[in-house]
């Protein structure tokens, strides 16, 4: 019969153990429960070369931007072989996007250009979330959804905001929140690695579909990838995404939701909320990562419908960043009235304005690869 001394070294051993077979698993697999969630997370764990430019947000991003027609026009324009990434998760937080990136940096190295989504958290999104939530707090949908791409070392290192929207007075309540996401964590991995041998999980699993939509999307929204092919010289195909928009928009009217602006349209930073703080904190931590490994940051600020930024609030962003790093307002840079092809008051439509702002971002990262060294 086992001593009382016996039995807590046997404890000790049994919870070392266990702490030490979760962080192999963390380190070797992991994985979320949707397949879109999962490719991202394997396009960051592969054991490929870093992409030469990875562009990180959330679906605002993936519908946005097409990472295979940007790359197609770099290539055609440039004459080298520019590869382009895109790692992209519907209403992915801040706090999830430097998981990502994190884990992106540790396992392929640094690209030579990170393009950074600044979708930030606001009231209106908390409102929009509350749906998409099911009666949940957004907090804790978020968080359950969050966690399983997040190491425990992520997880433990949190800055004060321990989740969207919690403002924690007391370090008990948040060591509270970050014992809870450890054991979720934990639970997830040990349900992944029981269905390992019947699923795959390699990168070859993942193909253009699983790369791009959330199984509880409708039909008629989805990430663009690879959809779009930008032929003639970019300066025409430009002019002519324009016209085209202009020209639809002249046919198109307004749906109701989109006549119902809000009275101060100016985008409400509120940089003092803690919660705001804490996105701050995720958000510099990303751009400190990058810059560190060597990348050029390029950010792209990409506010809700009906919305303008407030310029003390990008002075504020731009202030709070290192010099090298450059601000790219990609809706005003589309130089025409998009409001009519807005899909809903967080996502521009895929077609024409997709294409049109597709477009624009390779013509902006053009100049960046010509005059960088290291794409030589």
């Amino acid at each position: 019969m086992l001593t009382n001394g016996a039995k807590v070294t046997v404890a000790i051993v049994c919870l070392a153990a266990l702490v030490g077979a979760l962080a192999w698993m963390d380190h070797a697999r992991g994985g979320p429960a949707t397949m879109l969630s999962r490719c991202n997370l394997l396009l960051a764990r592969t054991d490929l070369p870093p992409a030469d430019i990875v562009l990180i947000g959330s679906s605002r991003s993936g519908v946005a931007f097409d990472p295979v027609a940007i790359q197609n026009v770099l290539r055609a324009e440039t004459g080298r072989d520019v590869t382009v990434e895109r790692i992209a998760i519907g209403n992915m937080t801040l706090r999830l996007s430097e998981a990502l990136l994190a884990t992106y940096l540790e396992r392929r190295g640094a690209p030579k250009i990170v393009i950074l989504e600044t979708a930030f958290m606001t009231q209106r999104t908390i409102k929009r979330l509350e749906t998409a939530a099911n009666g949940k707090p957004p907090e804790h949908y978020l968080l359950a959804r969050d966690l399983n791409l997040m190491t425990f070392a992520q997880l433990v290192a949190q800055p004060a905001v321990a989740m969207p929207f919690t403002e924690p007075e007391a370090r008990q309540i948040l060591w509270q929140i970050r014992l809870r996401a450890a054991i979720l964590r934990a639970g997830a991995l040990v349900y992944q690695f029981a269905k390992v041998p019947f699923e795959d999980w390699s990168l070859d699993a993942c193909d253009r579909n699983e790369f791009t939509r959330e199984s509880t999307w409708p039909a008629d929204f989805a990430f663009s990838y690879g959809d779009y092919r930008i032929d003639g010289a970019l300066p025409g195909e430009i002019a002519g995404l324009r016209k085209e928009v202009e020209t639809l928009s002249v046919q198109r009217d307004l749906r109701e939701w989109q006549t119902v602006l809000p009275e101060d349209r100016t985008y409400p930073y509120d940089f003092e909320a803690a919660y705001r703080k804490g996105e701050m904190t995720y958000f510099l931590e990303m751009v400190h990562k990058a810059e560190a490994g060597g990348a050029r940051v390029l950010v792209i600020p990409m506010p809700l419908f009906g919305y303008d930024i407030d310029p003390k609030d990008l002075a504020f962003l731009e202030q709070a960043l290192p010099d090298r790093v450059e601000f790219f307002d990609i809706y005003a840079k589309v130089g025409t009235d998009i409001s009519k092809f807005w899909y809903d008051d967080a996502h521009v439509e895929k077609f024409p304005t997709g294409v049109l702002i597709t477009a624009l971002l390779a013509e902006r990262l053009l100049p960046l690869i010509e005059a960088g060294s290291e794409f030589d």
